[in-house]
């Protein structure tokens, strides 16, 4: 067992040393930046957050909405969202409407307005026209490239545009060589152990070996549990990332609108069915379909309805109303900190998440949610600042195995050289 292990290290361990050196430069990183509040307009903060609302054709929270005021307390919303409306279509007859929302701009209530491909911005209270350098981003996923992001191609070997995804599957090899190195190193010292305890000597923890060895045995029993919770997260990611690399070899995102169609059952209260093919990419086409005014008053009513149902007394910030793959959704993005976004179907009230029967298939084999969900187990911050904390400890104890034990195989392996025996591994 010990010559499986050893033929392991040597094969995987730099690789290994690695991948922890950039997880722990990130995730010092995160826990630097959340613990000394940076702004969202923070290069680490916004790569942190990326994508966890959803794709870009599906997340409302931007950077702006990270410090911008609540929405007033007994606001009217379904008027405001009528107002905002009907100067939309007054500026952009004929125009279908794509979205409509409320949102604070400084101190006033400001309405966004999505007619066709062009987006508005009004007072909601007035309707007065507002500046377009006031408008929302119209990508909230957009960040400002820093040393996380170009840190996490490293972690995940992806060099290049052409490698980003499927360079995952050294991360996948590399997670399989460390669950084996806790199993075979687990079995060594259990053996070990048992020996000892046949000779009276039943401590789980002995000083023998020198200091490389004693402190890789304690550390690796210490840690074993966390050490696997870190790789298996790590590995599940992976396998998703490859997927996506897979698909975006058949389905390259560079083919746009000619490309990508996909069929969306978009029924009806009486159970009528119809398919729909709409066109480009999953991630940032537009699936949207057209607001009538007269569904305003009852998708307001039903997206207030589910979150005061869900978050009573929570505080918005965003207020949004669209169309998005059939599916007639309210977005709320609450006044927390951090604020957090919510989707409904105002049909049923129902709580949406970011895969559901009838979205966009996503690249990633299990949908978008599992992946930003195991993303977040991965990083500990589903547990909050502690669970950034175990994480962290996790990877320094992983990076304290790998660089103890290939220190303790090139010791080794220089004492046996000197003495003529060359082998690469020996058992």
């Amino acid at each position: 067992m010990l010559y499986i292990h050893r033929w392991i290290s040597v094969v995987a361990g730099l690789v290994i040393i690695f991948i922890c050196v950039t997880g722990l430069t990130m995730q010092s990183m995160d826990m630097f930046a959340n613990v000394t509040h940076q702004p969202a307009s923070n290069p680490t903060i916004q790569e942190f957050r990326q994508h966890l609302n959803g794709p870009d054709n599906y997340a409302v929270i931007s950077d702006p909405d990270y410090t911008a005021s609540v929405l007033p307390v007994g606001l009217d919303k379904y008027a405001a969202l009528v107002r905002v409306a009907a100067a939309g279509r007054a500026a952009e007859p004929g125009q279908p409407m794509r979205l409509v929302e409320l949102r604070m701009v400084g101190n006033r209530v400001a309405g966004q307005v999505k007619m066709g491909g062009k987006r508005l911005l009004y007072d909601a209270l007035t309707g007065a026209r507002l500046p377009d350098s006031q408008l929302p981003p119209a990508d909230p996923n957009e960040i400002s490239k820093g040393l996380r992001a170009e840190t996490k191609n490293w972690h995940k070997f992806a060099f290049n545009q052409v490698l980003l995804q499927k360079a995952s599957t050294v991360n996948l090899v590399a997670g399989t060589a460390v669950i084996s190195l806790m199993v075979t190193g687990l079995i060594q010292y259990f053996r070990m152990l048992n020996r000892r305890q046949s000779a009276g000597k039943a401590q789980m923890f002995w000083s023998g070996g020198g200091f490389w060895r004693k402190f890789h045995r304690w550390t690796a029993l210490v840690s074993v549990v966390l050490v696997i919770y870190l790789v298996t997260t790590g590995m599940l990611l992976a396998v998703s990332d490859i997927g996506a690399g897979i698909a975006e070899v058949y389905m390259p995102r560079n083919l746009g609108g000619g490309y990508w169609r996909n069929l969306h059952d978009t029924g009806d209260d009486a159970g009528r069915h119809r398919l729909v093919a709409r066109p480009v990419h999953p991630d940032n086409g537009d699936y949207s379909s057209p607001i009538a005014d007269a569904d305003i008053q009852a998708m307001t009513t039903a997206t207030t309805a589910a979150f005061e149902r869900d978050q009573p007394g929570t505080p918005i910030k965003v207020f949004r109303l669209r169309y998005f793959a059939g599916y007639s959704q309210g977005v709320i993005v609450t006044g927390e900190n951090p604020p957090l976004q919510h989707v409904y179907d105002t049909t049923n009230g129902r709580e949406l998440s970011e895969t559901e029967p009838g979205y966009p298939i996503s690249n990633f084999p299990f949908g978008w949610q599992w992946h930003q969900t195991v993303k977040k187990f991965h990083r500990g911050d589903i547990f909050g600042l502690g669970g950034n904390v175990f994480e962290w400890l996790s990877g320094a104890a992983l990076l304290y195995l790998a660089s103890s034990g290939l220190w303790m195989y090139f010791s080794l392996w220089r004492r046996r050289a000197k003495s003529g025996k060359r082998q690469i591994v020996w058992r």
